[in-house]
């Protein structure tokens, strides 16, 4: 990549636009599903620690967890794939060819492949420690702690690494750049671990506060974009810390009320 003698503006001229009608159709249908499926979702986590779960319900879960993803993240990723489609038109340095589009598929596809196993994971962990909602009274304060850990993990270096990475989408395609279809995967599977490691606890804590309500879900992502796509990120990222712990404190204000 290093002997592109193209400029970044270069390669994403006339790209922007369509990619972002697409990302938008795509988000505007997931969001319809995830309306569609929201008592089902919340059923999953109001009963799930009261109901044994088998193969076919974790399947059902996976899918709407992709679905869930998609809708929420997509939107902050799509500086990520604009900068990948634009650099898939390069040719010996110039963009002369059409971009790749069945490779832009294989970049975005593990970002929500792993997002979806990450909700299966974390659904099975939070049922065998006993951590799903409806929680019994002496777990009242376990939403508490993790709305205040998340707000806490704003601050580590592990989040700031994982979140610089999502906020330089061309610097970070340009330096993990993988030709073809199966190096589109590698680099999206990369970025997907980023991605993780930036947001693993905000849905860690909806999962646990039992907030899977469209209301909540929409508020996340307009936090996530704000903070990966915002002009301001360090300070959207100090803003969110501060709400989050915030939350924490009433959530075990209220936990101390109900004992």
């Amino acid at each position: 990549m290093a002997g592109s003698t193209s400029t970044p503006q270069d390669l994403l001229r006339g790209l922007t636009l369509p990619v972002a009608l697409v990302v938008a159709i795509v988000v505007a249908a997931a969001w319809i599903v995830a309306w569609a499926t929201s008592d089902l979702l919340m059923g999953f986590l109001g009963m799930s620690g009261m109901i044994e779960i088998g193969s076919l319900q974790l399947a059902v879960f996976f899918v709407i967890m992709i679905v869930m993803m998609v809708a929420m993240m997509l939107p902050s990723a799509l500086p990520m794939i604009v900068a990948y489609h634009g650099l898939t038109r390069l040719e010996a340095g110039q963009p002369t060819k059409p971009a790749d589009r069945a490779a832009t598929a294989s970049f975005v596809a593990p970002y929500f492949l792993v997002w979806g196993a990450f909700g299966v994971a974390a659904l099975l962990g939070l049922i065998t420690l006993g951590l799903m909602s409806p929680l019994p009274g002496t777990l009242l304060f376990v939403p508490a702690f993790v709305l205040a850990s998340a707000g806490v993990y704003q601050f580590t270096r592990t989040k700031q690494v994982c979140l610089a990475h999502c906020q330089s989408p061309m610097s970070f395609v340009m330096l993990h750049w993988r030709s073809g279809r199966w190096g589109a995967f590698r680099m999206g599977l990369r970025h997907s671990m980023y991605c993780v490691g930036c947001c693993w606890l905000f849905m860690i804590a909806l999962f646990v506060a039992g907030a899977m309500s469209l209301v909540w879900m929409g508020v996340l992502s307009l936090a996530i974009f704000a903070e990966k796509v915002g002009t301001r990120p360090r300070l959207t990222s100090r803003v969110i810390a501060v709400i989050l712990i915030a939350l924490g404190a009433l959530a075990a204000v209220g936990a101390f009320a109900l004992r």
